[in-house]
């Protein structure tokens, strides 16, 4: 089932909104979940209406009854306050964008209500200047500030595939290496589902290299977006595969044909009745589960990771000695480049301009000689399959593989990585399932270890050498460090970083010096990731209430408190010399959590899997000291034994591990 309306949706929505909401007054306003706002409208020729929106997912016209809060939180009291009695002048699609806008008329006052309907959506009120009066939630990225007093700033113009010309399809076909569905998805501005529904009216399979396409095809794409956008609303149904809801449309779909539809009078009804359902099965999840129930499944999805991940590595290993031939004629060709002196840059740089077959293949080249291969798994006389390649470095299913490899290492050798990483990840595996029987000896005796007992003659451990920094282990095992303050970033350098281990910064100051413990060992892509992510969430980024932000990887040896002549380094501050491999847009977040007798924290993908409790920490409006008091009260509610929490995780101790500025629990 799909989480959210795509643009389509949005337009058939405003299209019947513009019908219906027209003319009508404002009501009272509601506010059922964090994301979730119900506004009534009173018409002359259909009595009440109310509408829903949701943040990121939704906009429809609900029937179904819900119960609202007896205290109105601080947004709908605000609409309330602002819209009450107003008249609705308008209903409009932003472009071909996810936004849909009300526009309503009180005297002489005119606001804009909008509602944002892609990731990372919200909902807002606009004042006749396009200022925010108040967002429903408070955000801030990049190049957008959704805060109250800030001018409301639009995501760039997506294209519109309603309205655009042959020669600007002609264009992002021919300039693409992607195949044809994903093309359309990414170049046109639509969901998967509308993109293969395209290449079905076009007669074309989805898999079909973009730049491929005749002129007679393209002619053919360009129709059937014509004929697939201009549906809007013509008959709304539920589709429905053996039974299971797996769609709401406004229109048949030709990807649809031979499932049961379940029709309704209005996209709205159909849109409420599949959310209904999204809804119910929310509630049944949402059912309390004891804290083994919660490790039970925590074990269970991590066992099936490292199972998929066990085979995906195997299978890569397999395909480098397969294409033996074609590897090594690579390895050879930038190794013998980089014996003349070249740098890896100036390398990828050369090939990408020799015209040979070698540039098409090689897609990156970092400056430690780490590089993604793509191969054409077709051989000569082969049929052509129907998978893809997977651009995040995976295996193909049909059209080619992506391989991870080193130029410095031979064919065996870069295979042979691929093996120990399987094999890390088998040995992975295999402790989880020990501790998955565990928790079912456990759950079956439905009681678990004697908790007071045991935690009754708790000591207070000796700390180690590294909590006084910020710290966490990645999910290989890597001690990853970083500096509180000016003077813990001058301890770091000066007592903890060698030439081996890697070190990741901001561009932005105010940042912590973050140092992996390499131990002379390869760092997984996972490792580097995690540690990006720390880096950024204990940055000024976080204090400034960004959600997202870029960090660089350099060598130990890279990092150094020698400054240019005639310059000056103050406290706490290095210079950094030689190329860097940049984390571009890395989300910020941290996790908090008790993992046996230590709290613990940091990125939440390292965190999470080993902590139970934990919470989730996000950039809001509380203080350090009173967003710990409340993680302190949640595991207070999680652990009988308050004189062991209290040694384990005081609201001290949970202070020390939350970013500089204001924060919240997620969700």
């Amino acid at each position: 089932m799909k989480k959210a309306m795509s643009n389509v949706d949005v337009a058939a929505v405003v299209e019947e909104l513009q019908e219906k909401l027209l003319g009508a007054f404002v009501g009272k306003s509601y506010q059922l979940a964090p994301d979730r706002v119900v506004v009534s409208f009173q018409s002359s020729g259909r009595g009440k209406i109310d509408l829903l929106l949701e943040a990121g997912r939704r906009i429809h016209i609900t029937e179904k009854p819900r119960e609202a809060p007896k205290m109105p939180p601080q947004f709908p009291t605000m609409l309330r306050s602002r819209l009450s009695g107003g008249r609705v002048a308008a209903v409009r699609q932003h472009g071909f964008d996810r936004v849909a806008e009300i526009e309503i008329e009180r005297g002489d006052d005119r606001y804009l209500l909008i509602a944002e309907i892609f990731p990372k959506g919200n909902v807002l009120l606009l004042d006749d200047y396009g200022r925010i009066v108040l967002p429903l939630r408070p955000l801030a990225f990049r190049d957008r500030k959704l805060l109250a007093g800030e001018k409301y700033r639009y995501r760039d113009d997506q294209l519109d595939p309603r309205s655009i010309s042959k020669n600007d399809l002609a264009f992002i076909l021919a300039s693409s290496d992607s195949e044809l569905v994903r093309t359309l998805v990414r170049g046109l501005n639509m969901g998967g589902t509308y993109a293969e529904e395209v290449c079905h009216r076009a007669g074309l399979h989805k898999t079909e290299p973009a730049h491929s396409l005749t002129g007679e095809e393209i002619d053919r794409v360009h129709q059937a977006l014509g004929e697939v956008f201009g549906l809007v609303q013509t008959d709304p149904h539920l589709v429905l595969d053996g039974g299971e809801v797996v769609d709401v449309v406004p229109a048949p779909l030709a990807v649809y044909n031979g499932l049961e539809q379940r029709e309704f009078e209005s996209f709205s009804q159909a849109l409420d009745e599949f959310f209904s359902l999204e809804e119910a099965e929310e509630e049944r999840s949402a059912k309390p589960k004891t804290a083994l129930e919660r490790r039970k499944e925590m074990q269970e999805r991590s066992i099936q990771e490292f199972r998929d991940k066990e085979r995906e590595y195997s299978s890569l290993g397999e395909k480098v000695y397969e294409r033996y031939g074609e590897v090594e004629s690579v390895l050879a060709a930038i190794s013998k480049g980089f014996e003349k002196g070249f740098t890896y840059s100036e390398i990828l740089a050369k090939i990408r301009t020799c015209g040979l077959p070698i540039a098409d293949k090689i897609l990156a080249l970092d400056y430690q000689g780490e590089l993604r291969l793509r191969l054409d798994d077709l051989a000569d006389g082969d049929d052509v399959g129907g998978g893809t390649v997977d651009d995040t470095g995976g295996k193909g299913e049909g059209r080619g593989a992506v391989l991870e490899l080193n130029s410095k290492l031979t064919v065996p050798q870069n295979a042979q990585r691929y093996y120990d990483r399987a094999k890390e990840q088998a040995k992975k595996r295999e402790g989880a399932e020990k501790a998955l029987k565990e928790t079912i000896r456990l759950i079956e005796r439905k009681e678990g270890p004697e908790k007071v007992k045991t935690r009754a003659v708790y000591r207070r451990r000796k700390p180690k050498w590294y909590e006084r920094f910020r710290w966490f282990t990645s999910s290989d095992g890597f001690l990853v460090i970083g500096g509180r303050d000016a003077t813990t970033n001058e301890e770091i350098y000066a007592k903890y970083l060698e030439k081996r281990d890697l070190a990741l910064h901001t561009d932005a100051p105010g940042a912590p010096l973050v140092v992996i413990k390499t131990l002379g060992e390869g760092v997984p892509e996972e490792t580097l990731e995690e540690a990006a992510s720390f880096a950024v969430s204990y940055s000024s980024l976080w204090k400034a209430g960004l959600f997202e932000g870029d960090c660089y990887l350099v060598n130990g040896e890279q990092v150094t408190k020698t400054p240019e002549p005639g310059e000056f380094l103050k406290k706490g501050a290095f210079v950094v010399r030689g190329e860097r491999r940049y984390f571009r847009d890395v989300p910020v977040g941290v996790a908090l959590g008790i993992a046996g007798d230590q709290l613990i924290g940091g990125p939440v993908a390292a965190v999470k899997p080993k902590a139970d409790p934990s919470v989730e920490v996000e950039p809001g409006e509380l203080s350090a000291e009173d967003l710990a008091k409340r993680i302190y009260r949640y595991f207070a509610e999680k652990e009988e034994d308050r004189r062991w929490l209290k040694a384990v995780a005081s609201v001290d101790a949970i202070v020390s591990f939350l970013p500089p500025g204001g924060s919240r629990v997620k969700g």
